[in-house]
């Protein structure tokens, strides 16, 4: 090969390498994935952790990418200064040289990556220059209007969380959408607001926002601590403790809340987002338990779950008696065998019940349809889950002013009952979401799908995405399934018979795959 043909050769293979390998993470750098979604990624985590730097997985991606164009650039180097070397050429003109060489190559590799990455060059999507339709959006996410009749909306009605024997408010503030930011305090002051409107429940967890969610709460309780329930969980800031895990791990992440929200205790803890019996009845979490409570830093125990394993977790949960609170989806239109749990729940055990999931989903692009409505969307699914009176609060995220408002203007159970326009709003909003929502995650479908794809997950993972326009959570979770919905494209979807709902699952999960993915 001559010496121009390796010159091209070689200028290919960097807009190659640039392309396919630069490309993938530029386009991948932005979504904020953990660690473990990095190669060497655990590893890179336990050595910033040795040193005590605690620090986003995104930073695994970004020494990756300096690795590869360090290389490139040493590489460039290298090959020009052998050739200029071969043909005689000085020191100094060949250190130029190699420069020169060392620069157009990084510039070469990192243009092609830049096209693929941040403009979408043979993608199907606009990279994230084009990103407004969908990260960048400005989206609905309360009720397009806000009235003055909602303005200063206090809690108007208490309620009592089982056998804790602490009477609640009925509407609770879930903090899984605030997280710090450097040098603003609207997350504190949006909590802080909710608790002196009479909220006396906050729930938080480290992995909400990587502890930022504990920052805000911290701060959002200072002063008021023994007016406030805190409910936290058994997590790391990078996801949830499974079972088998050690007595001290699971005392260790309670500790390290602890620590982030200042407090000496934390009244809840749940094994969150729990799928299987074997999590929630780990002998492991139940010594640690017993042991926090017995050094007085942990009051009460509880488990979240709304998984398609819902009803078996539990049906476990109560026979076992050995929790006090459960946290569960609950929303209008779910399963009717719930209603007939949380009565187990609390006629057997007398576990207090906090409905979570209240929204149904919100598909908050289409709550404008809701504008001329004197109730909003979110009141009318929250007065429903009041209903019920063995419901012992409603959980909702709080993460703008005008939610406290909004939400507290739906406390007061039969003080404040459904009426003919709640019921509606939320006929009209189950129209709008029909084929589309998988609303109970009951898992029908999951034994038909011959790749095994979490039907189930993928569509939350979507809605997370597409209605909630929580874009970068959406993906990171996605891309942390051991199996995703890559082969739902070139599949006959047998699981769509089996979807008691009717919702075109081959079509959802395919447009999942590609919505969550920037490959």
């Amino acid at each position: 090969m001559n010496r121009s043909a390796r010159f091209v050769a070689w200028l290919v293979g960097l807009a190659v390498l640039g392309y396919f390998v630069v490309g993938h993470l530029f386009a991948t750098l932005p979504v904020g994935l953990d660690w473990s979604a990095w190669p060497l990624g655990e590893i890179g985590r336990e050595v910033f952790g040795a040193v005590g730097i605690q620090i986003h997985g995104a930073v695994m991606g970004g020494l990756w990418l300096l690795v590869i164009l360090v290389a490139v650039m040493y590489f460039a180097a290298r090959s020009a200064n052998r050739a200029q070397k071969a043909h005689g050429v000085s020191a100094g003109r060949r250190r130029v040289v190699a420069a020169l060489s060392a620069i157009g190559a990084t510039a070469l590799a990192g243009g092609a990556g830049a096209l693929r990455g941040f403009f979408g060059v043979g993608e199907s999507h606009d990279g994230w220059n084009g990103s407004g339709r969908g990260i960048g959006v400005d989206a609905q996410k309360t009720h397009p209007e806000y009235p003055d009749a909602w303005k200063g909306a206090r809690v108007q009605g208490y309620r009592r969380l089982g056998r804790t024997g602490w009477v609640i408010s009925d509407i609770v503030v879930g903090s899984g959408r605030v997280g710090r930011v450097a040098g603003e305090t609207k997350g504190t002051e949006i909590v802080r607001r909710a608790i002196d409107r009479g909220v006396t429940y906050v729930d938080t967890s480290p992995d909400y926002s990587s502890t930022g969610s504990e920052a805000v709460v911290a701060d959002a309780i200072e002063g008021v601590r023994d007016k406030v329930f805190i409910a936290t969980k058994f997590c790391t800031p990078w996801g949830h403790l499974d079972a088998g895990s050690s007595v001290a791990d699971y005392k260790k992440v309670i500790e390290d809340s602890l620590r982030r929200l200042r407090t000496d205790y934390a009244d809840l803890a749940h094994v969150h987002a729990c799928d299987t019996v074997e999590r929630i009845m780990d002998p492991n979490l139940h010594e640690a338990a017993d042991r926090l409570r017995e050094e007085g830093k942990l009051r009460f125990i509880g488990f979240s779950t709304h998984t398609p394993n819902l009803v078996e977790v539990v049906k476990a949960a109560i026979d076992s008696g050995r929790f006090d609170v459960m946290m569960l989806a609950y929303h209008h239109g779910i399963w009717p065998q719930l209603g007939d749990l949380i009565k187990r729940a609390r006629s057997e055990q007398d576990m207090g019940v906090v409905a979570m999931k209240t929204l149904k989903g919100a598909k908050h692009d289409g709550l404008a349809g809701f504008r001329n409505e004197a109730s909003s969307y979110s009141q009318a699914a929250l007065r429903w889950v009041l209903s019920n009176a063995d419901v012992s609060a409603a959980i909702i995220s709080f993460f703008e002013y005008q939610h406290v408002d909004e939400y507290l203007r739906a406390s007061g159970g039969s003080l404040n009952p459904m009426t003919r326009e709640d019921l509606a709003i939320l006929e009209g909003y189950d129209e709008q979401i029909a084929g589309t929502h998988c609303a109970p995650h009951c898992g029908a479908c999951l034994s038909s799908c011959p790749e095994g794809v979490p039907i189930n997950d993928v569509l939350r993972h979507r809605m997370y995405f597409e209605d909630y326009r929580d874009e970068k959570e959406a993906m990171r979770l996605y891309s942390k399934l051991e199996v995703n919905a890559s082969a739902c494209a070139s599949c006959s979807a047998p699981c769509t018979a089996a979807c008691p709902l009717g919702i075109q699952i081959g079509e959802r999960t395919a447009g999942a795959h590609e919505m969550l993915t920037l490959t």
